[in-house]
């Protein structure tokens, strides 16, 4: 599965960059976000429940910040499992300066297995598209608000 997009910002580059860098900040933008924990210099745990169709239940996602370029690029690998599914994934992010603030540029790719992988591509990837969907919606929000 690969997904992209853009938005833009009225914030400074170097705003967004450090949002998106610190796991703290943005885990809380994820929906079902529990809790986020640090567990290595730039390794992280985020706990989750999942509400999307019939993926249903705790998850845990462990990320890590694999290439970090101040003040323009993010790359998060990591894998989540919970509901008997797991994900495999690469998110990236470049931010750019532009006349208004900022313009966030990213890239999702994902491997899915277990049972989620058994749902069929067409009812995959509607769910994918709601959960990257409030994503990017409550990552907007946050930059706009904090």
């Amino acid at each position: 599965m690969k997904y992209d997009g853009c938005f833009e910002v009225p914030r400074s580059r170097l705003y967004v960059f450090q949002f998106l860098r610190d796991p703290l900040r943005f885990a809380r933008v994820l929906p079902g976000f529990k809790e986020v924990e640090v567990v290595g210099v730039h390794e992280f745990k985020v706990y989750l429940t999942l509400n999307v169709g019939p993926l249903r239940g705790d998850v845990v996602v462990v990320g890590r910040l694999v290439e970090v370029e101040e003040p323009k690029y993010v790359k998060v690998v990591g894998r989540g499992e919970g509901v008997n599914s797991t994900l495999d994934f690469t998110l990236i992010f470049t931010v750019d300066e532009v006349n208004t603030g900022s313009r966030v540029s990213w890239v999702f790719e994902g491997t899915v297995g277990g049972l989620a992988a058994l749902m069929g591509r067409r009812v995959l990837d509607g769910i994918a598209r709601i959960l990257i969907n409030d994503i990017v919606s409550c990552l907007r929000e946050a930059l706009l608000s904090n």
